[in-house]
């Protein structure tokens, strides 16, 4: 057991996370009981991108109801709710474990069950509030929630209840939410300290990051925004939304030029290689404003950087930058290439609506 861990720890750490995954399988075939391999496989298959987070929040379930104290495996749980936007499905997992003996007898399974449970139930009776327009009622109730599923009561302080009520897994969901309610009575200090608390556990939680960023602007808190929203649209290049609030943050005597959601247009090598470097997945438009098919295409580039507004789309002109598209061997237009993390993982020439975006969709769930 102990050898097929350590082998999947090694694999892991070169960035071998599908055959990670197989050792870590190994060593729980042999010892089922062993929360920190759970763990582990966890993060091997949230290494893999989005498709898997869904089994990797299997696999942090598992870890938390062998070992309710494990703070990494509860942060780790924590932060793929959140992304998945679902406890429903946790919750489900954690039954279907219980059904096993290894997690029947474990202490943590019935106690993480119960506080999925009131959270998830919570949440929705608290999002049922909201839409109906009852936002005070919608605040307590998520509240209720909370304190129920951590066990927290009111004579702490508020600092001290937020930072409690953040430390259940899924809590963020709910926090978030309630930052909303928050925003919309016009508490913005609440709401701030609402997603500062969820953000302590899930720095890269980008709904509380975006309520953050909002609850700044809303505060006059205008340096602290601008720069809040200027790392939202480095994050969400094709967010209409978050190019709008930087603008409006900024204001018109900002100097900056107006930010527009969509293609990056490149305009150096050095520009070039530092979105390769510092995206997780970039599709490239290798045009020339003479190539009637680029002009063709052009349009169809636009909307799907819209339409998937966490992808980094880049528009190379080949006259223009002749360093970039030379470098890049590109020998006809259009051509498109695709860099996950940097490296190329595909290309095709030819003005191909269709073929863009099922490259798009075949990347995109391989990041996280």
């Amino acid at each position: 057991m102990a050898e097929a861990k350590e082998r999947g720890n090694a694999l892991y750490k070169s960035g071998q996370f599908a055959e990670a995954v197989k050792a870590y399988d190994a060593s729980l075939a042999i010892d089922p009981s062993v929360a920190s391999v759970y763990a582990n496989k966890a993060a091997a298959l949230s290494g893999q991108g989005r498709r898997l987070y869904a089994q990797a929040m299997e696999a942090c379930v598992a870890a938390v109801a062998l070992d309710p104290g494990y703070a990494r495996a509860k942060t780790r749980l924590g932060a793929l709710l959140s992304k998945l936007g679902d406890l429903d499905a946790a919750t489900r997992a954690v039954e279907a474990l219980a059904e096993k003996d290894v997690f029947r007898s474990a202490e943590g399974t019935s106690a993480l069950r119960s506080q999925l449970v009131l959270l998830r139930d919570g949440r929705e009776a608290g999002n049922a509030a909201f839409k109906a327009g009852d936002k005070t009622k919608a605040r307590r109730v998520y509240t209720e929630a909370l304190r129920a599923a951590t066990g927290t009561y009111s004579e702490n302080s508020e600092n001290e209840e937020r930072t409690l009520l953040a430390s259940a897994p899924g809590a963020g969901l709910l926090l978030c939410n309630r930052a909303a309610c928050a925003s919309s009575l016009g508490d913005h200090a609440g709401a701030l300290a609402d997603c500062e608390a969820v953000l302590a556990n899930d720095p890269d939680n980008l709904k509380a990051q975006l309520r953050r960023a909002h609850a700044l602007k809303d505060l006059g808190k205008r340096d602290d925004a601008e720069a809040a929203f200027a790392a939202l649209r480095a994050r969400l290049p094709g967010d209409a939304a978050v190019a709008a609030a930087l603008d409006e943050t900024r204001g018109a005597d900002s100097g900056h030029a107006s930010e527009t959601a969509g293609p990056v247009v490149v305009t150096s090598a050095s520009q070039y290689r530092a979105l390769l470097r510092d995206s997780a997945l970039v599709l490239v438009d290798f045009t020339a404003s003479w190539c009637g098919p680029c002009r063709q295409i052009a349009p169809h580039f636009a909307r799907l950087a819209t339409a998937y507004p966490d992808v980094h789309f880049a528009k190379v002109d080949v006259d223009e930058v002749q360093e970039v598209a030379a470098a890049e061997n590109v020998r006809s237009m259009p051509t498109f290439k695709v860099y996950r993390y940097g490296k190329k993982a595909e290309e095709f020439s030819g003005a191909d609506p269709a073929k863009l975006k099922a490259m798009v969709d075949k990347y995109l769930p391989t990041v996280a």
